[in-house]
């Protein structure tokens, strides 16, 4: 974690919603042809042409604030920062029980230092605490893209410079079988997805090249 960068010559609040909270009024979520991934349209300035991220950091979780992380911050060398804050708790009812973000997690800039992504992290029906069950990628421009599968995010990597993601899901117990999947950011889109070999645990010998390489990275090698 970094410190706050002082002077900074613009400052811009995204805290946008997604498909399964309702969107503020500041932005608006448009959903895709693939029922996994929205876009939201941001209705702020941005960073300059060239301007590529120095910095991030997520803040710590205010005192009492009943939230596991604070806000993510993210720094350009125009000075620009752009915030993402956490959605506003809502209470749940005997008619609607309330799933709340709780927290931001593992940020990652691409390589080309214009893309930042993180995970999401919500209450989730079956555990007592919140898992990562959204990944979002801010392009450096005006909008953002969320990807859910259904299940939590194992891991997550960008590849191809920033130009797509590739994210390992799965469930929080049981067998770690786990589904690969390739998103193009530009289209907002996925474009390849294969599953793990329940038998082995791991992908086939036959896996493509990418899902070979995040399951690499999964396993920490």
């Amino acid at each position: 974690m970094v410190a706050h960068v002082k002077k900074l010559k613009n400052k811009r609040v995204l805290g946008l919603g997604l498909m399964f909270l309702s969107p503020f009024a500041c932005a608006q979520t448009k959903q895709r042809e693939q029922p996994g991934v929205t876009t939201t349209k941001i209705h702020a300035t941005i960073p300059r042409r060239g301007a590529h991220i120095v910095k991030y950091f997520v803040d710590q979780a205010v005192p009492d604030s009943g939230y596991e992380t604070g806000s993510l911050h993210i720094i350009y060398s125009d000075g620009t920062e752009i915030v993402e804050t956490l959605r506003p708790k809502r209470k749940s009812t005997e008619d609607n029980v309330v799933f709340n973000e709780e927290a931001i997690t593992d940020p990652k800039v691409a390589p080309d230092r214009r893309s930042l992504g993180w995970t999401e992290n919500f209450d989730n029906c079956c555990t007592s605490y919140s898992v990562p069950l959204v990944l979002t990628i801010y392009n450096s421009g005006k909008r953002l893209v969320h990807i859910q599968q259904g299940q939590m995010v194992w891991y997550w990597t960008f590849r191809d410079g920033g130009k797509r993601v590739a994210a390992v899901w799965g469930p929080t117990h049981g067998p770690e079988v786990g589904d690969y999947q390739l998103y193009d950011v530009k289209a907002a889109r996925k474009v390849a997805e294969v599953y793990g070999d329940q038998n082995t645990q791991s992908l086939r010998s036959d896996a493509p090249e990418w899902a070979k390489q995040t399951e690499k990275l999964l396993n920490g090698q």
